[in-house]
């Protein structure tokens, strides 16, 4: 696949993927949910607003990079393995917002947290037998997944009764 179309690839589906969570985010353009998500009860140790998107944008790049380069990769069982579980975790960041801000569900969304934990590691592990710089590249996703995870599973405990 040439690169261009490859680069196109990969980056369209985080930027798609980035475009549909952004649409059930608690952003200023969602005065409601994000209403309702500061009035839930966080641990102290919830990053302020503006670090998640600082802390997205870099994962978004090193995704679309880690992509990218396993689309370029020569085919085989382990690069058609990790695609799947890339796109997976793709499809993962998107619906997060979903379960998490459309339908308020914090159990549902630490389940889809615990699922991109799942999917991502099978793409890193995967990956590493066929591109060990995308394998690295997802690296700093599944420490960010891990973190988030352990953030959603208080929200979630914090806050029984603002389950959607």
């Amino acid at each position: 696949m040439k690169k261009i179309v490859a680069a196109a690839s990969a980056v369209g589906a985080v930027l798609s993927a980035q475009a549909m969570g952004r649409a059930y985010s608690p952003t200023p353009d969602h005065a409601r949910t994000r209403k309702w998500y500061e009035s839930l009860s966080k641990p102290s140790y919830t990053p302020p607003g503006p670090v998640f998107g600082i802390v997205w944008t870099v994962l978004d790049a090193l995704i679309g990079y880690a992509g990218y380069r396993l689309i370029q990769a020569p085919p085989s069982k382990a690069r058609r393995i990790a695609l799947w579980a890339w796109a997976l975790s793709i499809a993962g960041i998107a619906g997060f917002p979903y379960v998490a801000f459309r339908e308020r569900k914090l159990g549902g969304a630490l389940g889809v947290s615990l699922g991109l934990i799942g999917t991502t590691g099978v793409a890193i592990g995967t990956a590493s037998h066929v591109d060990k710089r995308a394998a690295w590249a997802g690296m700093p996703l599944l420490s960010w997944l891990l973190f988030a995870t352990f953030l959603q599973e208080e929200i979630w405990r914090l806050n029984p009764e603002k389950e959607g």
